[in-house]
């Protein structure tokens, strides 16, 4: 994660994605590539205004990341936000795009959800999407920090769900526990989904150990039903900090990790989100 491209439209909730500098440099953050989009619909007579105003708070957030000896490229573009941000992430090869699932700002419509399921869809480069909740002040704050603390890892054997779990066990020095879980459809009768899932729990099983050789805790879940509703509601279930999926994926489960199944988790989980596109 060298290069991390924060999208920000000045929110409180875009603001918030500046609480996981401190992790992501852990990560191997070295620097940022700090993003605000000026709508182009907004009419020229605005656009340079927003530009100048847009680029002094950028510079403002800059000076707190070297703070953490992060360098910081500004990007002030007029467009449309998920296009802008897409591309500047693929120009500059960066590692990571970390976008909030809401925000209201200047620019009214910017990084409103539809922004960052554009920019899921359209993105070759992994997407952390921050999760926030409101405290008892009413005020949006991260739900979790520390994101790689405990991850929940939907698998549906494919080679991108396989390439995943590899990045993961190449983070044991700070990835604390997985759970990883499967989700099969229901079968004709009651023994062929039984059997089906004893088969499937065997491989689970086999990861399990994989990942405790290596000092992360691991936990193999099995499930029946449909894959977005059950990852979700495991993910609070078990109280983990992340959930890492990828975008494309069909392997021995036939539905598991289509781009429906992660567009639906990215919508309605209440944790942090990081999806890999694996059809890069």
């Amino acid at each position: 994660m060298k290069k991390v491209l924060i999208a920000t439209d000045f929110s409180t909730a875009a603001d918030g994605l500046l609480n996981c500098v401190a992790e992501l440099k852990q990560m191997g953050m070295e620097e940022a590539l700090l993003v605000h989009v000026i709508d182009i619909r907004i009419g020229e007579g605005s656009i340079l205004h927003l530009q100048q105003s847009g680029r002094k708070k950028l510079e403002e957030i800059a000076k707190g990341l070297e703070g953490y000896g992060i360098k910081t490229k500004l990007y002030t573009p007029i467009g449309f936000a998920a296009t802008e941000i897409v591309q500047i992430a693929r120009a500059e090869d960066a590692s990571l795009i970390l976008i909030g699932s809401r925000g209201r700002g200047v620019i009214k419509e910017v990084f409103i959800g539809s922004t960052t399921f554009d920019v899921i869809r359209l993105s070759n480069v992994p997407v952390l999407v921050e999760k926030y909740i409101k405290n008892k002040d009413q005020k949006y704050v991260n739900a979790c920090i520390d994101k790689f603390q405990k991850i929940l890892l939907p698998i549906d054997f494919s080679e991108c769900s396989r390439g995943i779990v590899k990045e993961v066990k190449e983070m044991a020095n700070v990835v604390q526990e997985v759970v990883l879980l499967s989700v099969v459809e229901q079968g004709e009768s009651y023994q062929e989904l039984e059997k089906v899932k004893d088969h499937v729990r065997a491989k689970i099983n086999d990861l399990v150990m994989e990942f405790e050789v290596l000092g992360i805790a691991a936990k193999g879940i099995v499930q029946a039903g449909i894959p977005s509703k059950c990852i979700v509601e495991l993910a609070g279930k078990e109280k983990v900090t992340s959930i890492m999926m990828g975008t494309r994926g069909k392997g021995l489960i036939k539905s598991l990790l289509l781009g429906s199944t992660s567009d639906a988790v990215a919508r309605t989980a209440k944790r942090a989100v990081i999806l890999i596109p694996c059809s890069k």
